[in-house]
Order: C-alpha cells, then sequence, then structure tokens
C-alpha cells in the first residue's frame, strides 16, 4: 500500500513538473508564423544570436498569434504597419542587412524627442486634436536617470537594455528571429540590423520582427512582419549590355560590326570582395574563344550574323585564413639519400597554397640501397591568420542569348530621326 503511495506520489509530481515545463514561454513558441520547414535541422550559431530554447517572460512582453482581436487596438488611432526589408541576396561570408520602419496611421508621426504626436498640418476635418501626442515617452523619464527608471529595462529574455546616448529617445523594442535564434534591440521608429553570412546555410530563409512599444510596467505589441532573404554560394550579379544609337537594348538584338558593351555588376553591398582579386572569363559564342580580364566592363564586336551564347565566369579570390596541416607521422626508415619535400596545404575551396617552413620539416629520401639510420618525427607550425596565398574562392555566372544581325535595325532608327524638309521651287 505504502509503495503504491509512494509510486502515485511520483507520477503527480512528474506529472506537475511536466506541467509546468510545459506552460513556460519559449522564443519560438512566440514565432507569428511558427516553425518553418527550411528551419529544420540543426543550425550553426549567429555570432551574438541567441537559442530560442532560452524563455520568454510574457508577462512583460505579451505574445499575440495572428488573428488576436487585441491586435485590433494595441495602438491608439489606427493600425502600426511593420515594413522589413533586406539587402539579399548575400554571398556566404557577407554581410546581409535588415532595415525596418515603422508605418503609422494616418496624421501620426514621431518627433525629434521620440514621441508619437500628431501631425497638425495633416488635415482631417473629422478628427479634432485633443491632445498634441499620442504616446508621450518624454514625460516618463523627466526625472529618471538612466539605471534608476521607474518602469522596467529589459528584453523579454531578462537582459538589461545596452546603455545608450539616446536612450531616451529609444522607446520601442525590436526582436529579430531566424534559424531558431534571436535577436534583440531598441531604437525609436526604424532599426537596422546587420548579420555576417558565414555560418548560415545557402539557400532562402525567413527573417521575422516583432515590435513592441514600451510602457510603465510592461511593453505592449504594435507591430509584426516577415521577410524572405537569400544567402548563396555563387556571387550574385547582373550585366547590362549596350551598344551605341541601340534604343531597346532589351531585345538583345544589336548590329554586325558594331562593338557591344557588357558591364558586370556585383552584388556587394557589405564589400566583402573590396579586398578579392577579381575575373571576369567570357566567352561570347561566335568561334572567338575565350577573354579574361579583371576589370568589369569590356566589349566584342561581332562579325557575323546570326544567333549566339553569351557565357560569363565571374572568380573572386578572398583572402582567408589558411586551414591548419593536420601533422603526419611516418614511419621510422632509412635510405641512402635525402631531398626535403615542404608540406603543402588545402584551402576551404581546394586550392593548394605551398606554405614556407617554420621550425622544422619532413625529411624523406629515396635510394636503392637501404642502410640503418636514425629517423626523427617533427611537425610543422602552419600559420592560421590571413596570408598571402590563402584565398577562399568564389564563383558567379551569367548566360544570355543575343541576336546579331545587319544594318537593318540602324538603318530603320535613322529613318526614323529624319526630318521632313521643305520642297524648293
Amino acid at each position: 500500500m505504502k509503495k503504491d503511495l509512494v509510486l502515485g506520489g511520483l507520477v503527480l509530481l512528474s506529472l506537475w513538473l511536466i506541467s509546468g515545463i510545459q506552460a513556460v514561454k519559449r522564443f519560438q513558441d512566440v514565432r507569428f508564423h511558427g516553425k518553418q520547414s527550411n528551419d529544420q535541422g540543426h543550425h550553426s550559431q549567429i555570432r551574438g544570436w541567441s537559442p530560442d530554447r532560452n524563455t520568454w517572460d510574457e508577462q512583460l512582453y505579451p505574445a499575440w498569434k495572428a488573428g488576436d482581436a487585441r491586435w485590433e487596438n494595441c495602438w491608439r488611432g489606427g493600425k502600426v504597419e511593420a515594413l522589413l526589408t533586406s539587402d539579399s541576396p548575400a554571398l556566404i561570408g557577407s554581410n546581409i542587412t535588415f532595415a525596418v520602419t515603422l508605418r503609422f496611421p494616418r496624421c501620426q508621426k514621431e518627433n525629434d524627442d521620440g514621441d508619437i504626436v500628431y501631425d497638425r498640418k495633416c488635415r482631417n476635418d473629422s478628427f479634432s486634436y485633443q491632445d498634441q501626442y499620442v504616446y508621450n515617452w518624454t514625460k516618463w523619464v523627466d526625472d529618471c536617470n538612466e539605471g534608476n527608471c521607474t518602469f522596467i529595462n529589459k528584453f523579454p529574455d531578462g537582459r538589461p537594455f545596452p546603455p545608450h546616448p539616446d536612450w531616451r529617445r529609444r522607446n520601442f523594442v525590436y526582436i529579430f528571429q531566424t534559424l531558431d535564434q534571436f535577436y534583440s534591440l531598441t531604437g525609436r521608429s526604424s532599426a537596422v540590423l546587420s548579420i555576417n553570412t558565414t555560418n548560415i546555410t545557402a539557400g532562402t530563409q525567413m527573417m521575422e520582427v516583432s515590435v513592441y512599444r514600451r510602457d510603465h510596467r510592461r511593453h505592449y505589441p504594435v507591430a509584426k512582419a516577415s521577410a524572405m532573404y537569400i544567402v548563396t554560394e555563387q556571387i550574385p550579379l547582373y550585366v547590362n549590355i549596350s551598344q551605341k544609337n541601340d534604343r531597346n537594348s532589351s531585345d538583345k538584338i544589336f548590329i554586325k560590326d558594331s562593338p557591344i558593351t557588357f558591364d558586370v555588376k556585383l552584388h556587394d553591398p557589405s564589400h566583402y570582395l573590396a579586398k578579392a582579386a577579381v575575373s571576369f572569363n567570357w566567352t561570347f559564342g561566335d568561334g572567338s574563344g575565350s577573354f579574361v580580364s579583371n576589370n568589369p566592363l569590356s566589349s566584342h564586336t561581332y562579325t557575323l550574323l546570326g544567333n549566339f551564347s553569351l557565357n560569363l565566369t565571374v572568380k573572386a579570390a578572398i583572402p582567408g585564413p589558411c586551414k591548419p596541416v593536420t601533422p603526419t607521422t611516418f614511419i621510422p626508415t632509412t635510405y641512402t639519400s635525402s631531398t626535403t619535400t615542404a608540406p603543402v596545404t588545402s584551402n576551404s575551396t581546394g586550392n593548394s597554397t605551398d606554405l614556407p617552413f617554420t621550425e622544422t620539416a619532413f625529411v624523406t629520401t629515396e635510394g636503392s640501397n637501404v642502410t640503418t639510420a636514425p629517423t626523427t618525427e617533427t611537425t610543422t607550425h602552419i600559420q592560421t591568420t590571413p596570408a598571402a596565398g590563402c584565398f577562399i574562392d568564389r564563383y558567379g555566372y551569367y548566360k544570355a542569348n543575343i541576336r546579331i544581325v545587319g544594318n537593318v535595325k540602324a538603318t530603320i532608327a535613322m529613318v526614323s530621326c529624319i526630318k521632313t524638309l521643305p520642297m524648293k521651287d
């Protein structure tokens, strides 16, 4: 009987503990769109971000799902929209930047103090301005010094707001979530966040942002937004093709025996490729061979009529750390003569780079007569900091079909420009 009571008590205790654990809200539970299919699996940690398994303080930050009726009355005078954009696509290793801008209801704006006020220049005869302010946060902090405020200054995971010289005007909290991780910051009616893509898997991902307005005892949700972004292993680029006197280059029809200009634009907003050695390898499809240059601007003249396929390969050799070499253990052997060979290391792209010896080297010898001699096992210290000759290679590709015609197109263009002259008597 006692055993049954003990077992029953343990079962009840376990159920109570389990229910308590389940009651704890975590960042992964407050995602607006739920768990995305492309988020399945393990993701490497983004520098400075935290796992979304961390607990979420719902008392301080109420979490509302889509369709909740409370969204209708969470802001005075209407609804706030959050516009989330990015400079995607981003090459792996570069930075991608996200920008959030809040769009307030008609006749509302943010003033220099960070308060939300009614815009008196906005004419709305059906509405009378009883108060200048929609939300006046300035009055809350008139007698409040940083770190000694009557309202709570912490994020949903309990971390305190970071000190900032403009802290009095930062009255919105932005919580970004992607790849099972989150990042929080304070700001005004807009916020910008950049992340490095080195540890992000190539493909299409989703970024979500939740925006809260600060209040005395808790912070209230005002808007949510999401946007897809792309991380790619190939260099994003586009090519502008033009020809003199060509009024419609988009039709991909050009004139024979007239130079065509090809202007390659790399999409690199974070300047990740600024120190890279970039080459452009063109084949124009007319049997003229390949043309390699380090200039993104090039030209080519077709001397034949017909349809041609363009192919461009862009290669960027980005300076990077050399991969350390795993020391190799040699079985003691003896030889009659010796030659010294330097160890070879390969970087992440498979390109081999000969590195100099630092202290010691492996010695191997060859010969027809074998004699007994001692052999010493040694290791080589390899640099792991960026050094000359160690690169990460990235590639970008472009293909297009163009048509080369005679001077008919040019003649038509010239005829359209001829003005009618008066006839002489």
